[in-house]
């Protein structure tokens, strides 16, 4: 303290706050006044850890906007059967099939959507759909869905995915299908 002193000695503010806080500590260190003006600033200090922490743990915790709980947009057949599965009666998750009507009369997924990709329509009928849902895009072989995901995400869908390997890839791992 003595060395503080010195070398603020010029000024008459802190040479006469310093030595009258030094002697408020010696009586009393609670009654000082830098005593409370450093618990608030620890105080506003925790306050403004806490108020961090919950924000971070809000954001990690599985916010489906910020973290989609999906890999990519390009989804494993295994991945995907698991998110749909589990999603099975979430409105918010749409299967969308973009094979041509009679391959999705031969063989579809349960609880899938199909809008035919080869129709020269189908951009309209993509900007029809709602942009606030997810999209899980399923095609043949897995080309298709790739373009079809570009063509979703070029009119502003933020959550589109599509199945690698399509329908054959489904099928060969033995996952449900209708018939």
């Amino acid at each position: 303290m003595k060395i503080f002193l010195k070398n603020t000695a010029n000024c008459r503010f802190f040479k006469y706050f310093w030595v009258k806080e030094i002697k408020a500590m010696k009586k009393s260190p609670v009654h000082c006044r830098n005593f409370i003006t450093v618990f608030k600033r620890k105080r506003i200090y925790t306050s403004f850890m806490i108020l961090n922490s919950l924000y971070l743990i809000f954001i990690f915790s599985g916010c489906d906007y910020f973290f989609p709980p999906l890999s990519g947009e390009n989804l494993p057949v295994e991945e995907a059967s698991n998110f749909i599965l589990k999603n099975r009666d979430n409105k918010d998750v749409v299967l969308l099939d973009i094979r041509t009507k009679r391959e999705f009369d031969s063989v579809k997924i349960e609880g899938s959507v199909n809008l035919d990709f080869t129709m020269p329509d189908f951009p309209e009928m993509v900007s029809k759909l709602d942009k606030e849902k997810r999209y899980i895009i399923i095609d043949q072989n897995g080309i298709k869905g790739a373009m079809a995901a570009e063509l979703l995400k070029e009119e502003r869908f933020t959550k589109v995915h599509f199945i690698s390997g399509g329908i054959e890839s489904w099928i060969k791992n033995n996952l449900p299908v209708q018939k």
